[in-house]
């Protein structure tokens, strides 16, 4: 019996909390341990090749960024070059050089493509073409882009030379416009564009090196040299000492050697043929593949510790758990609910919490119609008895800080005043907080006449706190029934949408009266588009603030005058799509006003809102109208000239010289409509004309505006407007 004891007394102690802590804390740290040895091991063998190997990765990511980055800005260029050059070959035209000038801002100012500044230089130098003004050669290579290895005699002697693309090294450029000194611009690298060899004129792009280099080059060291295929240095960045020069690098004839104290890698571009050569001191990776025997040390250290801290976070653990075990045996059913133990009142704390949470997700759940565990166990004490809804929502106002910690705890206060005022007087009334903007009373009675005070001196106090939010107060008829909750939850939402746009809190009882749509009349609905489009702000704006004028808007509904907003702003972006507008700026006004619109106060303020939009609006559209394009022009000309003709895209760019594809792309860019849309919208615009006389057949308009066949007539026609043309001309002679 006594050689039995010792081992049932291990086994009772194998069966507590606490040796099962120790006994899991300890396997974790053996499972643990054991992996990280044999993961040493395994990577102690490994480790040098793998930073081998990534310092290659380095650099082949290095040279296919410098690779691609350089055959997309030739790509980019030769379009952007043979474009602009079909102007510049003829004498220079000066009211061409702002559009010119604003084209290579656009390039310079994409910061993807890291280039400093293109220049245009046209008639032998005598004029040159950058991304700030026009001037001559001598001025911008003598001045504004100054370098000792690219004097101005070196750009005259490129007029001579017979080729159209030439990648030159990278070399300090600086500004010496001021007198007593210059000021660096960096370093940049020449790209030399010409035009089938031209003599009379050239392109040359400055990349800006040191952008190239921190962007595609992402090692900790700086020993890195580009060199072109006749192994000249195009871009150099060493350490402390020099690099090797291309033919020792291309001696050993290996994509990687070491030599003397160094570890070189050396790549060569498949696109360009330049080579890139990077160095890394080879007692740097010699010393990181030592690190595993610091690693040993470290996790022999880290398992000591370990085994510390797990025994005294099971102690922690343990012990307290210990005591209130031991406080839970020595409780009876005599025991009070709340005992003098901090550790109980804690627990009892959370549950009656987590039972008040569940009770109100149950609720609002039921109220929303919304099947759960919560909603079916929600218990309702009124369940037999009559209750209204007092839903109070606050239209929360527009702060100078972004930090709503103010307004929350405003809200706060407000459902814990609503609490503190209708429990004296109905002491079964609830108050929960269902939305951040909507707080929920559900008050027992059926003798409204008895809030009618209360919610007086709520409105007097909330009209207070106007700084904070607006609020509306909608208060249901009584319902009988609990069943009646989903449906007197759905009344107080609809009452709430009653409310006027104005700054001071309402109670609302009842609903509104049925009012008429808020639109504009369908004569002056046309006449705001058209002048909206015409780019008539002052007349298109004088119509809307008719509108405003004619409605008593204090009877209106917030819901009612939002809508008709809303609507405007469709039209303005219906009408952006039919009509060449500015879209960058119009679509910054729209984004701005539709955020706006719901922090919208009172009738004033949404009627200047409108009017502000309508003007921006307009403005947009008539400065997209002033906009000249010899292109788009040259093709609304030719369109008008030739409709009864058939037209076709390729002809198009034959004739302008363009590439079809592009043009189509540059058609739509400027005009917002791609050019078979638009030469079939104007088609339709002039056959819609030619319908008005009703002595005219409809094969013959469809003939006279370019359609041989009737069906693709009616089915364009039909696209654009809606109707076929019959429908038109009859619908023409009814008005």
């Amino acid at each position: 019996m006594r050689q039995l004891q010792p081992l049932l007394f291990f086994r009772r102690r194998s069966y507590s909390l606490f040796m099962r802590l120790i006994a899991g804390f300890l396997c974790i740290i053996v499972l643990l341990v054991s992996l990280t040895v044999y993961a040493i091991s395994v990577s102690k063998r490994s480790v040098k090749q793998e930073i081998v190997n990534y310092n290659t990765l380095m650099l082949d990511n290095a040279m296919n960024g410098y690779e691609k980055h350089l055959d997309l800005v030739k790509k980019q260029m030769y379009l952007f070059f043979s474009e602009e050059v079909q102007r510049l070959q003829a004498p220079p035209r000066y009211d061409e050089f702002p559009q010119i000038i604003g084209d290579i801002s656009t390039w310079v100012a994409n910061p993807y493509l890291f280039i400093d500044n293109i220049a245009f230089i046209v008639d032998r130098g005598k004029t040159v073409l950058e991304k700030n003004t026009s001037t001559s050669a001598r001025a911008m290579f003598g001045k504004f882009y100054a370098s000792e290895a690219y004097p101005p005699d070196f750009w005259t002697a490129q007029f001579s030379e017979p080729y159209t693309y030439r990648v030159f090294p990278s070399a300090p450029f600086y500004n010496s416009i001021f007198r007593g000194g210059s000021e660096p611009i960096g370093d940049l690298i020449p790209v030399v564009f010409k035009y089938d060899g031209s003599s009379e004129s050239y392109m040359v792009v400055f990349l800006n090196a040191g952008r190239m280099y921190d962007a595609f080059q992402q090692s900790k060291y700086d020993d890195f040299v580009v060199y072109d295929k006749d192994g000249r240095v195009l871009y150099r960045r060493e350490g402390e000492k020099p690099f090797l020069s291309y033919a020792e690098l291309t001696k050993p004839g290996q994509d990687r050697f070491v030599r003397g104290d160094d570890y070189y890698f050396i790549r060569k571009g498949t696109a360009t043929g330049y080579s890139y050569a990077y160095r890394v001191p080879a007692r740097q990776i010699a010393y990181q593949s030592r690190l595993s025997a610091t690693l040993i040390a470290i996790l022999a250290a880290a398992v000591v510790l370990s085994m510390l801290i797990a025994v005294m976070f099971a102690v922690r653990i343990n012990n307290p758990l210990k005591r209130v075990i031991e406080s839970l045996r020595s409780m009876n059913e005599a025991m009070p609910s709340r005992p003098g133990i901090r550790e109980f009142n804690l627990i009892d704390d959370e549950l009656r919490g987590s039972r008040e949470l569940r009770r109100q997700v149950g609720f609002v759940n039921r109220l929303k119609a919304i099947r759960s565990r919560e909603a079916d166990g929600a218990s309702l004490s009124f369940s037999d008895k009559p209750f209204v809804f007092i839903l109070y929502q606050v239209q929360l106002r527009r702060r100078d800080s972004d930090d709503a910690e103010p307004i929350d705890k405003w809200l706060y206060y407000m459902k814990a005043y609503i609490d503190a005022h209708l429990q004296p007087a109905f002491p079964d009334a609830q108050t929960f907080q269902i939305e951040r903007n909507q707080i929920l009373s559900l008050v027992p009675t059926d003798r409204t006449a008895d809030l009618d005070g209360l919610l007086r001196r709520m409105k007097d106090v909330f009209d207070h706190d106007k700084a904070y939010g607006v609020v509306t107060i909608a208060v249901t008829p009584v319902h009988r029934s609990s069943d009646e909750l989903t449906s007197a939850y759905e009344e107080a939402q609809q009452l709430v949408k009653d409310r006027r746009l104005t700054d001071e809190t309402q109670v609302i009882a009842e609903p509104a009266p049925l009012q008429p749509p808020v639109e504009l009349p369908p004569d002056q609905d046309k006449e705001f588009l058209v002048q909206l489009k015409e780019g008539n702000a002052q007349r298109a704006a004088a119509i809307m603030q008719r509108l405003f004028d004619r409605w008593e808007s204090g009877t209106m509904t917030a819901s009612a005058l939002l809508r008709f907003a809303e609507a405007t702003v469709g039209k303005i972006r219906v009408a952006a799509v039919q009509t060449p507008a500015d879209q960058d700026r119009l679509t910054a006004i729209l984004a701005q006003t539709e955020a706006q619109l719901a922090r919208c106060e009172t009738a004033a303020e949404l009627e200047r809102l409108l009017a502000d939009l309508v003007t921006e609006a307009a403005e947009a559209f008539k400065a997209k109208k002033e906009e000249k394009h010899p292109v788009t022009d040259f093709i609304i000309d030719y369109v008008n000239a030739h409709m009864s003709e058939a037209i076709y895209l390729d002809a198009l760019a034959e004739k302008l010289k363009m590439n079809s594809s592009y043009l189509s792309t540059y058609f739509k860019g400027k005009m917002g409509v791609n050019i078979v849309d638009y030469i079939n919208e104007t088609r339709v615009a002039r056959a819609k004309e030619l319908l008005s006389d009703n002595r005219a057949k409809i094969n013959d308009v469809a003939k006279a505006v370019g359609y041989q066949n009737i069906t693709s007539f009616n089915r364009m026609f039909k696209k654009f407007t809606g109707m076929t043309p019959s429908e038109y001309r009859k619908r023409q002679d009814i008005s």
